[in-house]
């Protein structure tokens, strides 16, 4: 039989602790860190390429109709 503290998940966790802290002995963790606010996202400029892509669309039809006339 095996001593009390020496269970496999015990050990198991006492070395992951120590290869998470370095080989340090492990310190009380000091809790949480306060969460920060997100990133600002920059908003995708779509309704100025959509005008600028119906007026590119009109000045093409115009140029096109004006040569067909020709």
């Amino acid at each position: 039989m095996q001593p009390q503290g020496q269970n496999p998940e015990r050990l198991l966790s006492a070395a992951l602790r120590a290869q998470a802290v370095g080989g340090q002995s492990p310190s009380p963790s000091p809790g949480p860190a306060p969460a920060s606010p997100p990133p600002a996202r920059r908003k995708l400029p779509v309704v100025s390429v959509l005008i600028f892509a119906v007026v590119l669309g009109f000045a093409a039809g115009a140029l096109a109709g004006v040569l067909s006339t020709l």
